[in-house]
C-alpha cells in the first residue's frame, strides 16, 4: 500500500483533493474561474473514479454531519452527544449541518469530476466500461442528494464548461429517477459490449461482473424507493433488475476498503473512513446505541458484534429524547459502546449489500411487485445482514451457530409483515444513517420513540428532507427560489415526490 500511495499525489490532485474541498459552494457551477480547457486532460479517468469511489464515504465533513448527526439521529440507531441529540435526534436546523452534502458533493468535487469522466470517455470504445462504472455512479451520488433534498441540480449539474451553464435548473424528482433507469440501462450495456480493462476501480477490482449486479442492486432499491408513486415503473424495473442480476451472496457487497490514514490525508490511495472520524470526534466516544435499537437487537447477534456492555456487563441504550449526562443512574459512563473495529480509521463502508437486496425483495414480495418467496428472501436477508460485518475485522466476530439458530426463530408475523421487513432494512443500513433515513421515511418503521423533548423545533415532527443551503440563494437565486417553492419556502418538513405516506 505504502508503494502506490508514494505514487499518487500527482494524480489525486486533479481528484481526492478537488472532491474534499469544501470551501467552494458554487464550483458544481463552473463559473468563469473554473473553465480552464486544460483542467484534466492529463488525468486519466481512472484515476478520477478512483477519487469519487474514495470520497464517497472517506470524507468526514459529510459523514460527520448528514450521515451521524442528522441521519443515524433521525433513525434512532445513535445518540447521545451534543450534536447528534441536539441536531439529530431532537430536530433542530442547523444550516452548516443540512447543506453539507450538498456542498461536499457539488462543492467538493464529486460531481465536476463525475461529469468530467462522463464527458471525455462517451462514445469512446477504448473507455466504454469505464463510462459504464461513471454513469452508476453517477446514480449513486445523486440518489443519494435527491433522496435527501428532492428536486436538485441533474441534468444540467457540472456543465459550466462543457455547456456554458452557469445556473443549472433544479430537476423534477421523478424525471431524475427516470433518467437514472435509463443510465442503469447503458450501463448494463456497455459492461456486456466494453472490451476496455476497468482501471482504479476500488469496489470491485474492474470486476465487470460484480459490476453488472451493482447495477442492477442499485435498480431495485431505485424501484422499491418509487414503489408507492408508480408502481407500474417499479414492478417493471424490479423484475429487469432481477433478470439481469442481482446480488447473490455477500462475496458481492459494494463496499469501500478504506486505509488507516486520517480521513482526508492529502496524496492517500483510499484515505481514512469519513464516519470513523466522525465517531471518534474530538478522541471520546460519545455516542451510544439507543434503547429501541438494542430492544430491537433482543438476541440478535448483532447486539455483540456491535457494542460493548458496560461495566456491569448490561447492554444500556440512551433514550433519543436525552443527552448523554442526563442519561438516569450515571450518564453516560454506563452506556454501552460501539466495537473499536467499527469506527477505526481503516474500518470499511458498506454502500449496497446482498442482505439490503433481499429484504427489499422480500417487500416486493409480499406486496404483489415480485414473485419470490417472501419468508425465505426475508431471512436470507436477515442472515446476510448479520454476517456481513465479518469483513470490519474477521470471522471470529461471527457465531456460526448463534446465527443459525436466530435465524430460524424469525418467521414473518400475519398482520405485521411490512413492518417486520422494514424493521431488518432498518438494521441492515445501521452506519448508513442517510440511505436509513430515506428508507425509513419510504416505509414509516420502525416505529421510533416519540420525540417530547421541549428543545425540538419540530415539535417531535422528524423532518422529511434537508433544506437547500442557503448559498444558493446567491449563487444560483432563480433556480432555487423555484425550488424552494415547491417545499413549502424551503422547509424541512416538505415531502420529497416519493414520500406519499
Amino acid at each position: 500500500m505504502k508503494k502506490h500511495i508514494t505514487q499518487l499525489p500527482i494524480y489525486i490532485l486533479g481528484a481526492v483533493l478537488l472532491l474534499t474541498s469544501i470551501n467552494c459552494a458554487d464550483d458544481e457551477l463552473f463559473r468563469d474561474k473554473n473553465t480552464n480547457p486544460e483542467a484534466f486532460v492529463s488525468i486519466d479517468p481512472s484515476i478520477q473514479l478512483t477519487g469519487v469511489e474514495a470520497a464517497l464515504s472517506g470524507g468526514w465533513f459529510e459523514q460527520w454531519r448528514a450521515n451521524l448527526i442528522y441521519g443515524e439521529g433521525f433513525i434512532q440507531h445513535l445518540g447521545g452527544s451534543w450534536s447528534v441529540a441536539n441536531y439529530g435526534s431532537f430536530y433542530i436546523s442547523s444550516s452548516e449541518y443540512q447543506g453539507a452534502l450538498w456542498n461536499s458533493n457539488y462543492g467538493g468535487g464529486i460531481v465536476r469530476n463525475l461529469i468530467d469522466v462522463l464527458e471525455r470517455t462517451d462514445g469512446k470504445a477504448e473507455y466504454t466500461k469505464i463510462n459504464a462504472v461513471a454513469k452508476t455512479l453517477k446514480v449513486m451520488v445523486f440518489q443519494r442528494l435527491t433522496d435527501t433534498y428532492g428536486d436538485v441540480p441533474y441534468s444540467q449539474a457540472g456543465l459550466g464548461y462543457y455547456g456554458k451553464i452557469y445556473y443549472p435548473k433544479y430537476d423534477n424528482q421523478e424525471d431524475i429517477y427516470t433518467d437514472f433507469f435509463k443510465l442503469l440501462d447503458e450501463a448494463q450495456s456497455q459492461m456486456q459490449s466494453g472490451t476496455d480493462a476497468i482501471k482504479g476501480d476500488l469496489f470491485y477490482a474492474g470486476d465487470a461482473v460484480k459490476w453488472q449486479k451493482l447495477i442492477n442492486s442499485i435498480r431495485l432499491r431505485c424501484a422499491m424507493r418509487i414503489s408507492k408513486v408508480n408502481s407500474t415503473l417499479a414492478k417493471e424495473q424490479i423484475q429487469k433488475a432481477v433478470t439481469n442480476g442481482i446480488f447473490t451472496s455477500n462475496e458481492d457487497n459494494c463496499f469501500m476498503k478504506h486505509d488507516s490514514s486520517p480521513s482526508e490525508t492529502a496524496g492517500a490511495l483510499t484515505n481514512g473512513n469519513g464516519m470513523s472520524h466522525a465517531i471518534k470526534g474530538t478522541g471520546d466516544l460519545v455516542d451510544h446505541p439507543t434503547t429501541i435499537l438494542l430492544n430491537t437487537l433482543g438476541n440478535d447477534p448483532r447486539k455483540k458484534i456491535w457494542f460493548l456492555p458496560n461495566s456491569n456487563g448490561v447492554y444500556e441504550g440512551i433514550n433519543p429524547n436525552n443527552y448523554r449526562w442526563d442519561h438516569p443512574g450515571g450518564g453516560g459512563a454506563i452506556l454501552s459502546n460501539l466495537q473499536p473495529y467499527l469506527y477505526a480509521n481503516n474500518a470499511p463502508y458498506l454502500h449496497l449489500t446482498y442482505s439490503e437486496t433481499m429484504l427489499l425483495l422480500a417487500e416486493a414480495s409480499f406486496r404483489g411487485l415480485h414473485s419470490g418467496n417472501t419468508a425465505d428472501l426475508y431471512k436470507k436477508g436477515i442472515e446476510a445482514g448479520i454476517r456481513q460485518w465479518s469483513i470490519f475485522k474477521d470471522a471470529s466476530i461471527i457465531d456460526d451457530n448463534a446465527v443459525t439458530a436466530f435465524v430460524a426463530t424469525k418467521n414473518l408475523t400475519p398482520g405485521k409483515e411490512l413492518e417486520e421487513i422494514a424493521t431488518q432494512q432498518w438494521l441492515t443500513l445501521f452506519l448508513n444513517g442517510m440511505e436509513a433515513y430515506s428508507n425509513y421515511r419510504r416505509t414509516n418503521f420502525p416505529t421510533l420513540i416519540p420525540i417530547t423533548n421541549v428543545n425540538s423545533e419540530t415539535g417531535g415532527v422528524i423532518p422529511k428532507r434537508m433544506p437547500y443551503p442557503i448559498e444558493e440563494s446567491t449563487s444560483n437565486k432563480e433556480n432555487f427560489l423555484a425550488a424552494s417553492a415547491k417545499y413549502n419556502n424551503n422547509s424541512w418538513l416538505a415531502k420529497v415526490w416519493w414520500d406519499v405516506d
